[in-house]
């Protein structure tokens, strides 16, 4: 599973302009993803064992949003404590300008960009990224659009030689529990800005990478 290659794996949090102030998209960046495999697959069994009720919901997955909180702590430090750093984009939907909200497609592929420019850089030349999203993310960004869009900012407008492997899986798949472990991170990211709840943002600190507001300078006002 993607052997001595960078795995950039992504989920969001919240509402683009439904409910809430803040949407966040989060980036598990890891080069063992078969280890954060293995680790969320085991933990996702076991919260399951212990809570039945949890495993009924879907066929492999427990949602972050609906996992207790004892839950959602344990399997955030056993995500944490693989090789993996984290990286995520805000958007303070309150300063977001009307004509961005109107279009999530755009919005959603705007933050995204801003977050994977900073990402990718010289030190990947030559290398493969894979670059992993959750089917669910189609419901407000086009897999082409996006795809087409960080594609050419990476190779055209940067000029680097990188090669961009796009992957959507499904959340709820046997083979996407990397997947899943984002959505644990993003979620857990979330609830720190919109509901000014720090546990998970504190267990998650030490492996931050990199952190971008948007936009940078009414955030959080």
């Amino acid at each position: 599973m993607y052997d001595n290659e960078r795995c950039l794996i992504f989920d969001e949090s919240g509402n683009l302009g439904v409910s809430g102030r803040y949407f966040v998209i989060s980036c598990i960046d890891t080069m063992n993803a078969k280890s954060l495999h293995n680790v969320m697959k085991r933990k996702l069994k076991q919260a399951g064992n212990k809570f039945p009720e949890l495993k009924t919901l879907h066929a492999h997955e427990i949602k972050a949003k609906d996992a207790y909180p004892c839950v959602k702590y344990h399997i955030l430090e056993s995500i944490l404590s693989k090789d993996v750093t984290i990286s995520y984009i805000v958007v303070d939907l309150h300063y977001t300008e009307e004509r961005l909200l109107k279009d999530k497609n755009i919005l959603y592929n705007f933050a995204s960009k801003i977050l994977i420019s900073r990402l990718i850089t010289k030190n990947d030349e030559g290398k493969t990224v894979n670059i992993l999203f959750d089917n669910k993310t189609t419901k407000i960004a086009s897999k082409n659009s996006l795809r087409e869009y960080i594609i050419a900012d990476i190779v055209y407008e940067k000029g680097l030689d990188v090669n961009i492997n796009f992957e959507y899986k499904d959340s709820d798949a046997g083979d996407a529990f990397i997947i899943q472990a984002a959505d644990y991170v993003a979620n857990g990211l979330y609830a720190n800005y919109e509901y000014n709840n720090d546990i998970y943002k504190n267990l998650v600190k030490e492996k931050i990478n990199i952190v971008q507001h948007f936009p940078y300078k009414k955030f959080g006002k």
